[in-house]
């Protein structure tokens, strides 16, 4: 018996996967060839992104437990703590009007890269701080035409119970153009398997997605606004933290992998 349930859920999270691709092979085809007759611009293309996102979570399983209310003013900076490789699609079903900022490798990924690019997406080289001084210039820029951006400061995905410092880049470019900060905080409720700690993407992706249902905890706060960047930064962070805390006391020792369990 046992052998045939994990059979059932191999057999169920490759079954996602294989939609998945098909969905997203279909939203970026149709959407650049859009873009390519000139029928669609930027705005569809975030239409097409938000749609797609929300397929996908229906896809992946996704059960959203989801707190505070989002504002979506333009021109507002979204930061938020990094989980997995799937919270992008989480926000961008929240966000509908917002560009990325993503490490540079993804522009490589098959079909995502291009997908990222017509939905659009700041590149940045994280070895290279003309890259990084070129993505906050952007991101000033975007903000001040009244155009959001969406980003996680901690500039990779997070394992344990405390964040990565966030990068104060993208909050100085909040000051300088008196842009709104929305924080959220995203938790996963099943660490053991849904904490992206495998280096092989399509293990850790059978392994996450091959239970029946993938609980993910949201909580979005009340924008903040300063003309002083280390304020947005540390406050940004105090609040995530904070909330994050709180998500993890319905953690059970069974769903905790060793490393994580020792820091409690």
């Amino acid at each position: 018996m046992r052998a045939l349930l994990y059979y059932l859920s191999f057999l169920l999270g490759a079954l996602r996967l294989v939609f998945l691709v098909l969905s997203l092979i279909l939203f970026v085809g149709v959407g650049f060839l859009l873009i390519k007759l000139g029928l669609i611009n930027q705005s569809h293309g975030f239409f097409l992104r938000t749609q797609w996102c929300k397929i996908a979570i229906r896809i992946l399983g996704i059960k959203l437990h989801v707190n505070g209310n989002i504002d979506l003013t333009p021109g507002t900076l979204y930061v938020g703590n990094h989980r997995s490789l799937i919270d992008p699609v989480i926000i961008y079903s929240f966000v509908k009007n917002g560009y990325a900022v993503s490490k540079a490798e993804v522009a490589k990924y098959p079909i995502i890269g291009l997908g990222a690019q017509l939905s659009g997406v700041i590149f940045v080289e994280r070895s290279d701080s003309g890259s990084r001084k070129s993505a906050k210039e952007l991101i000033s820029k975007y903000l001040k035409e009244k155009l959001s951006i969406v980003l996680f400061p901690e500039g990779t995905v997070g394992v344990d119970r405390l964040m990565l410092p966030f990068k104060k880049g993208s909050f100085e470019a909040a000051a300088e153009t008196n842009a709104h900060v929305v924080p959220f905080a995203m938790e996963l409720q099943n660490p053991k398997r849904d904490f992206w700690i495998h280096d092989h993407l399509l293990i850790q992706f059978l392994i996450t997605f091959s239970k029946i249902k993938t609980i993910i905890k949201v909580c979005f706060f009340d924008s903040i606004s300063s003309s002083d960047a280390m304020y947005l930064t540390e406050r940004s962070q105090e609040l995530i933290q904070d909330q994050l805390t709180l998500f993890q006391k319905s953690w059970s020792d069974k769903d905790l992998f060793p490393g994580l369990r020792n820091k409690v």
